[in-house]
């Protein structure tokens, strides 16, 4: 999955340094940094429906002898985050292990869970076809939203990498696209550990509906990987939509070896401005890598054991909190009929402080705001105390209230404005809710 993590932690160094000098003026970011301004000006919002159902995560539910195993568990977390997307990787062995795994993904969607499935060549299933995916299909309990490419043969030691990627997608989408079942299902393109390869894969463009990136950010605040990543994904996908099939943060603070560690307290605030940040550059859905800590490692020396939102005795992190009441804040249950705007101006003199307008179906908005600045020093393996910085929020007019939330902090609201046309905030290195209720 990601053993040459360190490397591409360097390589993403690397090329952030070289782009930055490239695109000099030029942005694809659709996140607007707040100015010191209080000219009024009108944003158009974006669906607070389409947000939630952009956070996806990874899962292993054929680990059995893992924590994955007790699936009881797995279930009740899931249904307690609000998460309702899930990766997870195809296999087809014996009516028995098919039984076992693929009623676990059909369980998962009767409390509406849907599935990206990865199609890889390493997984033995054969020549694929339509009617190989409508089995695989069904025996899920039709719960598959999109099948996948190979995943991160750049790093597989496979000769002529390149080439069965390219061939395999083709299977991919030709099988996708001669299923017979009644709903649509999405191709995506294959992930590779280094984006920087995409030029060996060369443009597939006409062999998937969206493309796909794992950008880890090495520790690193969440926007670190932009706008580079998005210019590499080009080489492979064209102009195409992208998805993040795998990004995150690890907790093993005494692995030195790998990919760097933060704090479980860090992660707690970059795993939601992670979200934030990818949505904000269009991307249709990241998936966080992963759900579960997959085995105990109690001296916290192996970095491939926790990634999890939860730890491997069950416990919830801080960062599995976070994104719940994130969730829980902005869940809607429908797209808005119209998205609409909204007329007003942040006053501020810091320009890293990242904001996002949503909207939800019965017209009220929410604009979350976030300081977009490190929250952990890797080198020291120190939280660094990043202090509030004054807002000043002002509409065109007065609204009924004006609610704050911090997820990241706790579940309730924290302040509450009434009949008001301005408000001075705090805004903190994690993400400050805005509830606008007209």
């Amino acid at each position: 999955m990601i053993s040459a993590l360190v490397a591409r932690s360097f390589l993403l160094l690397v090329t952030s340094v070289l782009l930055f000098f490239c695109n000099q003026g030029r942005s694809e970011s659709k996140v607007v940094n707040a100015v010191p301004s209080a000219t009024l000006s009108s944003d158009t919002a974006q669906s607070a429906y389409d947000f939630v159902n952009s956070i996806g995560v990874n899962t292993h539910l054929n680990y059995f002898d893992r924590t994955y195993g007790n699936f009881q568990f797995v279930e009740r977390e899931l249904k307690s985050i609000g998460i309702r997307h899930l990766r997870d990787g195809v296999h087809l062995l014996n009516a028995d292990y098919n039984k076992a795994v693929y009623s676990r993904w059909s369980q998962l969607g009767s409390i509406g869970i849907r599935f990206d499935a990865v199609l890889d060549p390493r997984s033995a299933l054969g020549t694929l076809t339509g009617d190989k995916l409508n089995q695989i299909e069904r025996l899920a309990g039709d719960t598959i939203e999109s099948f996948e490419g190979p995943n991160e043969l750049d790093i597989s030691n496979i000769p002529d990498w390149a080439s069965v990627d390219r061939d395999y997608e083709r299977d991919v989408y030709q099988s996708v696209k001669s299923m017979t079942g009644a709903k649509p299902i999405e191709v995506l393109g294959p992930s590779l550990a280094f984006a920087s390869k995409g030029s060996s894969v060369g443009n597939i463009s006409d062999r998937v509906d969206y493309g796909n990136l794992h950008p880890y950010p090495a520790g690193k605040m969440p926007s670190l990987v932009f706008p580079e990543q998005l210019l590499l994904a080009k080489e492979v996908s064209g102009d195409k939509k992208l998805f993040i099939t795998e990004s995150g943060y690890h907790n093993a603070l005494d692995d030195h070896s790998d990919q760097p560690a933060v704090s479980e307290a860090a992660a707690a605030k970059y795993i939601p401005r992670l979200f934030l940040e990818n949505f904000s550059q269009g991307i249709r859905r990241t998936y966080l890598y992963e759900f579960l800590d997959e085995a105990p490692d109690p001296g916290l020396t192996n970095f491939q054991m926790h990634w999890g939102l939860l730890r491997s005795d069950g416990s919830e992190k801080p960062a599995f909190t976070a994104v719940k009441n994130l969730i829980n804040e902005l869940s809607d249950s429908a797209e808005p009929a119209q998205l609409q705007q909204m007329t007003y101006s942040l006053g501020t003199p810091n320009t890293q402080i990242h904001h996002l307008l949503l909207q939800k179906s019965d017209g009220q908005f929410f604009l979350i705001l976030w300081q977009e600045v490190s929250s952990y020093d890797g080198k020291k393996q120190e939280d660094i105390a990043v202090s509030p910085q004054p807002v000043s929020l002002t509409l065109d007019h007065s609204v009924r209230s004006i609610s704050t939330y911090e997820p990241t902090v706790q579940a309730q609201r924290q302040h509450v404005y009434a009949n008001v046309a301005k408000v001075s905030l705090e805004v903190p290195d994690h993400p400050l809710v805005i509830q606008i209720e007209k």
